[in-house]
């Protein structure tokens, strides 16, 4: 045991890597933690995790289930059920309860087949591949948009925009300064449905007549309808990929356990049961202290704030033996916290089930061994959720080599000196950027003039004038800003070094975070 006090800090990214050993100390020494610099209390028994989640009524939601969303008084949108207390979480829970029934979520499981076996028969053959690009990032948002009526074209595009509101600069909460957005795409969607209803959940939302809070019996309104599309379509997304990325990881690290799933799928259930124990997606969940509560004999003041470390309350070894390892035998009396517990009870966990299931029986058929080159992943950086943002896979040594190899590449091109800065950059360029999903091309035009640089930049079907743009001569140092409207509304802003005929930089794209490019002059 340490000697150092036991030190607890949620936006620490050395504690995210691997905050198990921490969780324990917790456990021991301190099951009832308070942190002075961010104010927050933190529980991390099983127990007394299980009691937090059940005291609706002491420790509630409607304040936010976020530390910094918490402490900065956010007013929750009309809608955001996850966010609510009773009664009305019960009036918007029951709405979509009609729709997550258990028998309708399991009824989905041949189009959760089809679309799951569409992405993985691309992997067939391949000596390597990124469980988060090829698997993570396709499916639980090919489900969800399935089920929503977005279009597949905008499919991928919503879950960035929805995945990146969850990421954090090292060590910094996440700023909800300007209140929780809602991003008002989804009323496109929710128009051409009201035109052309389908069979989907936008269309049921419509249709849905119930009695509020107020006792008025009503539909839902136009922001409560979006409110709903962006709450369902970060929360079918977020929990599922990240169970995908940790069980391949955990699948690698105990490959006889592997292949008694290959041998005997019957067992793939008990599997994700147990990563989803051993790695919640979701490791800590924040409440508002309503009324005084007790916990480890002391009584926590109303106005509080307390977060409930679900990953060590997984951990505990008073409910779980040998926690720490990872066992598809596991007796599983007691359950997980990965989902919750009480009337907060994760809404989406059959579907997230199911989705985690087809996604195993139908990978481990394609592909029964992988490795997974840790040296070249990177865990997302986030205080909401813990997961990972690449996780490169190989199947033997080529593929292991294909990974390094490119590795060491990007950093070349990274680190590389500018030699040959051009005294324009006039003149047509197309422009690649990496995204989660893959590359996706513009053409960028830029023209100099008595007012400075300007252009326009081609893509995805439209044409858009620059808004500004910026480039140095002496240190081939380029910016330019580029409003989009379509798919979705966005600022993008262009930062780079012009090497001769090729640019390359880093988009910052709005919430959906930053990405690497390159250009090359046509």
């Amino acid at each position: 045991m340490s000697n150092d006090p036991v030190y607890y800090d949620p936006y620490l990214r050395s504690i995210v890597k691997d905050p198990y050993p921490l969780y324990r100390r917790l456990r021991e020494e301190a099951p009832l933690y308070y942190n002075k610099e961010y104010d927050f209390y933190a529980i991390s028994r099983y127990e007394d995790v299980r009691a937090g989640f059940i005291n609706h009524k002491a420790l509630i939601s409607g304040r936010g289930g976020i530390l910094e969303m918490i402490k900065q008084k956010i007013e929750m949108p009309a809608g955001t059920f996850i966010f609510d207390d009773p009664p009305r979480h019960t009036m918007y829970r029951q709405i979509v309860q009609r729709i997550f029934t258990p028998r309708r979520m399991n009824g989905l499981e041949p189009l959760v087949r089809s679309e799951t076996i569409k992405v993985l028969d691309k992997l067939v053959g391949r000596d390597e591949f990124d469980v988060i690009d090829d698997i993570g990032r396709q499916l639980p948002m090919r489900v969800i948009g399935m089920l929503l009526g977005i279009p597949e074209e905008d499919q991928q595009l919503v879950r960035e925009l929805t995945d990146a509101k969850m990421r954090t600069e090292e060590g910094k909460p996440i700023d909800y300064a300007e209140g929780l957005k809602m991003e008002e795409n989804f009323d496109e969607y929710i128009k051409w449905r009201t035109n052309n209803p389908s069979d989907d959940v936008i269309t049921e939302l419509l249709g849905v007549e119930f009695t509020d809070d107020i006792g008025t019996q009503r539909k839902l309104t136009r922001d409560e309808l979006i409110t709903f599309c962006n709450v369902l379509a970060g929360a079918g997304n977020e929990t599922t990929n990240r169970l995908i990325g940790w069980t391949c990881k955990t699948l690698a690290e105990y490959p006889d356990q592997r292949r008694e799933l290959v041998s005997n799928p019957a067992l793939i259930p008990d599997a994700i049961e147990e990563v989803l124990r051993l790695e919640p997606p979701a490791p800590h969940v924040g409440r508002y202290i309503a009324s005084d509560v007790e916990f480890q004999g002391q009584k926590l003041p109303a106005g509080s704030t307390i977060l409930m470390l679900v990953g060590a309350a997984n951990h505990d070894d008073r409910v779980f033996a040998d926690p720490d390892r990872f066992d598809i035998h596991r007796d599983r009396t007691r359950s997980h916290l990965a989902f919750g517990a009480g009337i907060h009870t994760c809404i989406g966990n059959v579907l997230a089930r199911l989705e985690g299931r087809v996604v195993f029986e139908e990978l481990l058929k394609r592909v029964p061994e992988w490795d997974i080159d840790l040296a070249n992943a990177e865990l997302l950086s986030t205080s909401t959720v813990r997961g990972w943002d690449r996780l490169p896979a190989y199947v033997n040594a080529r593929g292991a080599a294909q990974i390094k190899a490119r590795a060491q590449a990007e950093k070349a091109a990274a680190e590389a000196p500018v030699t040959g800065a051009p005294a324009s950059v006039a003149g047509t360029w197309t422009i690649t950027v990496k995204g989660p999903t893959g590359p996706m091309d513009s053409t960028l035009e830029l023209k100099d003039g008595a007012g400075g640089l300007s252009g326009a930049q081609s893509g995805e079907g439209t044409t858009t004038e620059i808004e500004s743009a910026s480039y140095d001569a002496k240190t081939g140092a380029i910016t330019w800003i580029n409003k989009i409207s379509k798919p979705i509304k966005m600022k993008l802003t262009f930062n780079g070094t012009v090497n001769g005929n090729e640019i390359s930089g880093k988009l910052k794209a709005g919430f959906m975070g930053s990405f690497p490019f390159t250009g090359k002059r046509v």
